[in-house]
């Protein structure tokens, strides 16, 4: 296991210290966060664990949209409409059909004036197996 100091990942990687600490803190990669900041401290990282996260974050923003949502883009091939004509349809409401689009667990696309245009099916789909 090799492993680097935080500064020197920083440098590496291109992770800002912070964001490396908050990785380290929630468990997301591998290492030691020592209880000192600052010079005195020790904390490292392991490059194998680090090199694997920001690999699946990559993968994940190639998937999505060009924002790197880190969510995959579905697809739908069925009938657009607008959230609120499918929140009358469905008994969602539209608040909730509109997160569930953005968060890529149902198909859906801009409208050209505008809001937002949802797969029905994709939402009859997700609504039936939830």
């Amino acid at each position: 296991m090799e492993r680097l100091s935080i500064r020197e990942a920083s440098e590496r990687f291109g992770l800002s210290r912070a964001r490396l600490y908050q990785l380290l803190g929630n468990g997301i990669i591998d290492g030691d966060l020592s209880e000192k900041r600052g010079r005195s401290a020790c904390s490292w990282v392991d490059i194998a664990s680090l090199q694997a996260h920001i690999n699946m974050r990559n993968k994940k923003q190639q998937h999505g949209k060009g924002g790197g949502s880190g969510r995959p883009k579905i697809i739908g091939n069925g009938i657009y409409m607008p959230v609120v004509e499918a929140a009358k349809k469905s008994g969602y409401s539209s608040r909730h059909i509109d997160l569930l689009a953005r968060q890529g667990s149902i198909a859906s696309k801009q409208a050209k004036k505008g809001g937002r245009l949802v797969d029905y099916n994709d939402l009859i789909n997700y609504r039936d197996n939830k």
